[in-house]
């Protein structure tokens, strides 16, 4: 018929490659080549903007951090409640945890309006390799209820030297999963003879960095009429941010309420600094009883941004005014101590910083930081209401200072 056409009616050059299988197979190994290609440089494309995107992150990370350096791991605050529910059974000495359910979480993800919620509890120390224990994923809810019991092999006695760390998760399937609240329990709270079953709300918090060690040694003195002397000798056995680093480290000494931080100055590298500075705070006699002191170590980092090493408090009524005070202090994360958030809390311009580095980061502005980047720049930033301004200078991408 008039559309269709014969083996005799094919033109000699198809007839040829019809003929011809191996040149069939030749072209379609190229066609498929030339796909792959295409896709190859698409994944490509796409990688380097995952990359290009990662490091201006790192950059608009270190513009807020040179202007409000307490702003250290977290530029997130966290929301929530978990009910846990414990047993403990004398005859096989396992401890029993129930995670019962959550409310009232914070949702991480702008593109979804509810979490994908899960669980991951961790007994230390864990001497027997036991592990961390996870529950389920509940989908798209803030409200999650789990209602999944777990067990730890544990005795009394090594009961009494353990803590549980619950921390609550939202799982994202194409990114790393983010970090909604954590809460440490501490098992000495228990007495399981008395009260078989605890069961409670926890408020979630900050994820407190368990790695930080080390210690600060110390000093003070008091001269009348309100002239309190702080020495900060030195510190010894600092963590690293890896184990092959060592740290550049500074600290920062306040007197909440007193309204003055003062800085030491940086050591290079070394995790057992020796500073011998002293510092003046102006604090009256008759408030050495309710004030305190807080010591802040930080590793200065100019291309990662500084990082905490650990803090200590120290409260005043432990001067003598006429003898002095001389001690030694063990470094931790206090960042969930209620006397540190109270300090924070008595300015809201670190909240108002979280909080526009979050609206930033979300609707990438500004847009010049999010294109590629080439060449030598530097970047000044200010604000007015904190009193605030810091340089940072990029080349080919990559913040330098």
């Amino acid at each position: 018929m008039g559309a269709s056409q014969s083996h005799d009616q094919l033109m000699p050059e198809e007839r040829k490659l019809r003929q011809d299988p191996e040149k069939i197979a030749r072209i379609a190994r190229y066609l498929s080549a030339r796909q792959g290609t295409q896709k190859s440089l698409v994944s490509a494309e796409e990688f380097s903007q995952h990359e290009q995107d990662k490091q201006s992150m790192k950059i608009l990370k270190g513009i807020y951090k040179r202007l409000d350096p307490t702003i250290m791991k977290s530029t997130l605050d966290v929301n929530g409640e978990v009910q846990l529910s414990f047993k403990y059974d004398f005859n096989r000495d396992l401890l029993l945890v129930k995670v019962i359910r959550c409310r009232e979480l914070r949702n991480r993800d702008v593109r979804s309006k509810a979490s994908d919620p899960y669980i991951r509890l961790a007994l230390i120390p864990d001497s027997r390799g036991q592990g961390a224990k996870t529950t389920q994923i509940v989908v798209e809810t803030n409200e999650p209820m789990f209602n999944e019991i777990f067990a730890f092999t544990k005795t009394e006695l090594e009961l009494l030297d353990s803590k549980l760390i619950v921390q609550v998760w939202d799982y994202d399937v194409s990114n790393r999963d983010d970090f909604l609240g954590e809460v440490i329990i501490d098992m000495t709270t228990f007495n399981f003879k008395e009260e078989p079953v605890h069961t409670a709300w926890y408020t979630l918090k900050m994820e407190t960095d368990l790695s930080i060690s080390g210690e600060i040694d110390i000093s003070m003195a008091f001269q009348a009429p309100d002239h309190l002397y702080v020495t900060v000798h030195g510190a010894a056995n600092l963590s690293p941010r890896d184990d092959s680093t060592l740290a550049e480290p500074f600290v920062k000494v306040s007197v909440p309420g007193v309204g003055m931080v003062c800085k030491s100055e940086v050591q290079k590298n070394t995790l057992n600094p020796v500073w011998e500075e002293t510092f003046d705070f102006q604090v009256p006699y008759e408030e050495l009883s309710f004030r305190y002191v807080v010591l802040h170590v930080i590793d200065e980092s100019q291309q990662e941004g500084n990082e905490s090493l650990g803090q200590v408090i120290v409260d005043l009524d432990l001067l003598d005014p006429e003898r002095g005070y001389h001690g030694t202090h063990k470094l931790a994360d206090l960042k969930n101590s209620e006397r540190i958030r109270n300090k924070w809390s008595q300015s809201m311009i670190a909240q108002e910083f979280r909080e526009s580095f979050q609206a930033h980061a979300s609707i990438r502005h500004p847009n010049f930081l999010f294109q590629q980047q080439s060449g030598k720049k530097v970047i000044s930033v200010s604000c007015r209401k904190a009193r605030s301004h810091a340089k940072i200078r990029i080349v080919d991408g990559i913040a330098v200072n």
